[in-house]
């Protein structure tokens, strides 16, 4: 596919402003300020948001769920300056928060100080959850640019019109829900969260500065699945479609000797893949036999801006 970059002015009858939306916000926000976040080990370690967190950040998410923070600004609208943009002082209010659910669990089992650590991890934990959300936004975009050039119709505009902003209806299957971007957008990121791997590199981080059982402890929070609990609730309080994700989940329950309920949540591949063919559908105009757009080579990862 051509370059991004150049899409709007080769191509400007599918990107108008009016028309075209930013993801959660409809206009684009104001950018000013913005300087680019290079995503290297280097750049996440050194980052320290010195920054007052915002207080609004939390009672914004459940009206934009993670757009408060961090959000997708398309090709279309500036071509010069696309890709993910994150409010530094809103980052810090989310940080603020997983460190309260964090230490409210793992706090007595912290023998030593590892607030160097738990900066790492928390930084992690919710750049990872902003960027993943955001991709798929991208990617979204990013297919239906694709369309448009080989059909020569417009399709993300369109589709943004009737479907971005669906009204709220009961959902029993991923093709009730309305806004099915931002449902499968939360799921990208919290298939992290649930992902053994994944926990295990974050729990990793405190090997060699507590005592063995306290690691353990620590393991057992983000490997065990309690933390991706945590963020069910979190997510859970986010508004219609954002809050969908669940649907795409598998819960189970178990009761241990203590009358403890442990949940545990793995994805459902059916229902992924349900919902992936009904958000491609959709963004094709309604074609039945449109390609999965999740299936196709992955892109390149947009650029990250603080403001």
């Amino acid at each position: 596919m051509e370059d991004l970059s150049a899409f709007a002015s080769a191509h400007p009858e599918f990107c108008d402003s009016k028309s075209v939306r930013v993801p959660g916000h409809g206009a684009v926000p104001l950018l000013e300020g913005a300087r680019p976040f290079e995503l290297t080990a280097e750049a996440l370690s050194a980052y320290r948001a010195d920054v007052p967190k915002d207080p609004a950040t939390l009672p914004s998410m459940l009206k934009l769920g993670p757009e408060a923070i961090a959000f997708y600004v398309s090709f279309r609208l500036v071509p010069d300056r696309w890709g993910i943009y994150v409010r530094e002082a809103a980052l810090r209010a989310l940080k603020d928060e997983y460190h309260r659910i964090i230490w409210r669990d793992l706090g007595k089992y912290a023998d030593r100080n590892v607030d160097d650590v738990a900066e790492k991890v928390e930084t992690t934990l919710v750049l990872d959850y902003l960027l993943a959300h955001n991709r798929i936004h991208f990617l979204v975009d990013r297919a239906a640019a694709e369309w448009e050039i080989q059909g020569g119709a417009a399709k993300y505009a369109p589709y943004q019109a009737k479907w971005y902003s669906a009204p709220p209806k009961p959902v029993l299957n991923p093709e009730d829900v309305g806004n099915l971007e931002e449902a499968l957008a939360n799921l990208d990121a919290f298939r992290q969260y649930i992902n053994p791997t994944y926990a295990d590199g974050v729990a990793k981080l405190v090997e060699g500065r507590l005592d063995e059982r306290n690691v353990n402890e620590w393991k057992a929070f983000f490997i065990g699945g309690r933390f991706a609990v945590e963020m069910a609730n979190v997510f859970s309080r986010q508004p219609p479609g954002w809050k969908d994700f669940g649907k795409f989940l598998n819960r189970k329950t178990s009761v241990g000797a203590t009358n403890y309920v442990r949940i545990q949540y793995s994805y459902n591949p059916e229902l992924l893949e349900r919902g992936q063919v009904e958000l491609s559908r959709r963004l094709s105009g309604g074609s039945p036999d449109t390609p999965n757009l999740f299936k196709a080579a992955s892109p390149d990862f947009p650029n990250v801006y603080l403001l």
